[in-house]
């Protein structure tokens, strides 16, 4: 028995020896045909560049033995010449036609081998359709392209067309070659053809010629690109099956069977002797795998390839609270542990995705269902089980507690839900940014919509607080807060930086924004309210100053005034002329004395914030008198003034006293304003004109220093003065009055150099309007 079996098993093995010794050999055959045919069509591909090169050359030569000083109609001989001797060489070149440009043919040449008939007359427009698109590429480009192929009603066909610029006689035409495909790939082959393979010339993959036909299998088929045709043009050349075998390919066959029958005798005897060795290392073996599952941590579980269950581990089965795992073995999916419903459905679409291959290994976190109703929280991952060899034997489930896990897991989730509930519950702007990197790390609500989920305002806080106690500080303090302001949000925060150690055990910065926009906002409008409470309190001490001056200035202009009368009188009693200049020096002595209490009267008037005395008063008189007290300032100071009034004013409504102390004020004031200035004499001029709305304009202009920007806007407050010596009212009492009369002061630059105030009053009584 043993005998027969063996000689059956040395039959098997020669056969399948030869079987596969011959796969060997005709592998091998396959190898060397494949290595001939592309060395042969490498060849031939060649050889159709080189034709195809060889005539691209000579047509672009045809031009260059012409004439250029001659026209292309004097030169069309020698051209017609030169062509038909290229064309007698070249058999493939069957036709040479030239266009001008509105596309015309202006000559055409056909070749004088067979199929070489014109097509084109002379004058006729060049209306070929597949080669339309290579005309526009050459004019588009200024070099030439191929046509797409194509057929004509004459023999030959395929064709393809060659655009190429050119010029004759210093104009440019367009040379088009019809070149005969067909002519080009016999000449390519003639001298390398072989029998055993056919050649065929492809277009987008589709064949265009055929050099050789034959109705024998092809086996096997290469292509190369045709260089310098188009990308859609390709060789194609296949080979014709062959005998498998030969003489000396048998007798090595031969010996090689009689080699393996010996070898496999010999392996036969060492078989028996191994396969007892093998069995009893195997038995041992599985000792120590099945010692070391149960060992282990997690539980194991082994299917065969449809699932059913072969082994289980120890842990596997009291995880699942069994004493045995006989209630598990044999059974399939799904299984009594899996839990009912979608988990278990979920389970049975896994073990099938990855039973069909769609999947290699899967894993999955359910809650398995013991034989008392309970459950816990698992883990299982399903891996194949394969060979050395690659065979596929069945899973391997993996089991895995994971309660605690989840519980410390959802401890952790609580602990942060209540951690980012109270951070979230804040006013402030909370932050914490990676120094290094400057990634935002964590952000509040109220951050998030203050700056967006970006580290910018963070960054931004950082840098202002950076400004005020400097790089240097900020980097050794771990801890620092301070009010900044964020312009881009137009708001105050109270900024607490601190160094504290994130997650990771790295250094970030954690930051708490306090908005204190509002509080900042009280705090300076209790610093304004103080400062107006202080301006309040020097105004009144400055009237009641002023009460008191009107008071005690009043007596001595009284004297003044009555001693001006007397001796008035006294000099009339002596007989003196009242042509005499005394008479007038006493009588302005008098009036100035007048004019003095009324502005004593005034400033009285003004602590009990009375109304002005208004009446129309003519604006000559009123310049003519301000004039000559600005005079006696202007020869002080060896300044000019002087006034110019447009000839359609005549009265303005005003209280003439108020008005003219506020132009002697501006007057005197851009006296003072332009001396001083090396190489240039103080000049102040008054304007007056018409305005719109019956308004009558003073402009009072000084060539001084000017007034800066920044003071403009303070310039009319109490108390505020560029002078050394001001006291800052005069301004400020001068728009007073200006209000009081429903007028306007304003200042601007002068043009060139000094400054402009621009007093606009009305020119009678709105009332009466």
């Amino acid at each position: 028995m043993f005998g027969v079996i063996m000689t059956w098993i040395m039959l098997i093995c020669v056969i399948i020896g030869m079987i596969f010794i011959g796969r060997v050999i005709q592998s091998e055959d396959q190898k060397s045909q494949l290595s001939q045919l592309h060395q042969t069509t490498e060849l031939w591909a060649e050889s159709f560049s080189i034709r195809l090169n060889s005539d691209l050359d000579r047509l672009g030569q045809l031009h260059n033995a012409l004439p250029q000083n001659l026209s292309f109609r004097d030169n069309l001989s020698r051209l017609e010449q030169q062509t038909r001797e290229l064309m007698q060489q070249r058999a493939e070149i069957l036709e040479i036609n030239y266009l001008d440009g509105n596309n015309r043919v202006v000559a055409s040449f056909a070749s004088p081998h067979p199929f070489g008939d014109i097509t084109l007359r002379t004058g006729e427009r060049y209306q070929r359709p597949s080669t339309m698109g290579a005309i526009l590429r050459s004019r588009r480009t200024g070099s030439s392209s191929f046509s797409e192929p194509y057929s004509l009603p004459i023999e030959g066909s395929p064709f393809i067309d060659l655009v190429s610029p050119s010029i004759v006689g210093g104009e440019r035409y367009l040379q088009i070659s019809r070149l005969s495909i067909w002519s080009l790939l016999r000449q390519a082959t003639q001298s390398r053809r072989d029998a055993s393979f056919r050649i065929s010339l492809l277009y987008n993959s589709e064949p265009i010629v055929a050099a050789s036909t034959d109705s024998r299998r092809q086996t096997i088929t290469y292509k190369m690109h045709l260089s310098p045709l188009p990308a859609g043009f390709e060789l194609q050349v296949s080979s014709y099956a062959q005998g498998l075998l030969t003489q000396n390919t048998l007798f090595w066959v031969i010996s090689a069977l009689g080699i393996f029958l010996v070898v496999a005798l010999l392996g036969l005897i060492r078989f028996n002797w191994r396969q007892n060795s093998t069995e009893t290392a195997l038995r041992a073996e599985s000792a120590l795998r099945k010692t070391i599952a149960d060992s282990q941590l997690s539980g194991l579980q082994v299917t065969d390839r449809n699932g059913r269950i072969v082994y289980t581990n120890r842990t596997f089965t009291d995880l699942l609270g069994l004493s045995a795992n006989e209630h598990l073995i044999g059974q399939l999916p799904p299984y009594s542990y899996w839990p009912k419903g979608d988990a278990g459905f979920r389970l049975m679409e896994l073990f099938d995705t990855i039973k069909r291959g769609q999947m290699t290994t899967t894993s999955y976190e359910f809650h398995p269902l013991r034989p008392d109703g309970s459950t816990f929280s698992a883990f299982i991952h399903i891996s194949p089980m394969i060979t050395v060899e690659g065979t596929h034997l069945g899973w391997l489930w993996t089991l895995t507690d994971i309660s605690e896990i989840r519980q410390a897991q959802e401890r952790v989730t609580a602990a942060h839900e209540r951690f980012t509930r109270v951070l979230e519950s804040m006013q402030d702007a909370i932050s914490v940014v990676d120094p290094q990197s400057n990634v935002l790390l964590f952000s509040n609500t109220v951050y998030d919509s203050l700056f967006g989920e970006t580290s910018q305002g963070h960054l931004q806080a950082h840098m202002e607080l950076i400004n005020q106690m400097g790089e240097k500080k900020v980097k050794e303090a771990s801890d620092m807060s301070s009010d900044i302001y964020l312009e881009d949000l137009d708001r105050w925060f109270d900024l607490h930086e601190r160094t504290i150690t994130w997650t990771d055990r790295t250094a970030v910065r954690l930051q708490i924004l306090s908005d204190i926009t509002e509080r900042r906002k009280n705090e300076n409008l209790l610093v304004e309210q103080q400062a107006r409470s202080e301006l309040n309190s020097r105004l009144v001490t400055m009237g009641e100053m002023a009460s008191s001056l009107a008071h005690e200035l009043n007596q001595p202009l009284t004297a003044i005034s009555n001693y001006a009368f007397i001796v008035s009188s006294l000099m009339k009693k002596a007989g003196v002329p009242e042509e005499h200049e005394m008479f007038y020096s006493i009588s302005r002595i008098e009036a100035q004395a007048q004019r003095a209490a009324a502005i004593i009267q005034r400033i009285r008037s003004f602590t009990k914030r009375s109304e002005p005395k208004m009446e129309s008063i003519p604006v000559m008189n009123l310049i003519k008198e301000v004039m000559e007290l600005a005079s006696i300032q202007a020869r002080r100071h060896n300044a000019k003034v002087q006034y110019y009034v447009a000839p359609d004013i005549t009265n303005v409504w005003c209280d003439e006293i108020m008005i003219e102390q506020v132009l002697l004020n501006l007057i005197k004031n851009g006296i003072e304003a332009s001396v001083g200035i090396e190489g240039q004499k103080p000049e102040v001029t008054l304007t007056v004109y018409s305005g719109i709305d019956h308004h009558i304009i003073f402009e009072v202009a000084d060539n001084g220093v000017g007034i800066d920007d920044e003071h403009k806007a303070q310039l009319f407050d109490p108390f505020f003065t560029t002078k050394s010596t001001g006291m800052g009212m005069g301004l400020n009492i001068c728009r007073t009055i200006v209000e009081l009369h429903h007028g306007r002061l304003t200042i601007s630059d002068n043009i060139g150099r000094g400054t402009i105030f621009t007093l606009t009053l009305p020119s009678e009584n709105k009332q009466t309007v």
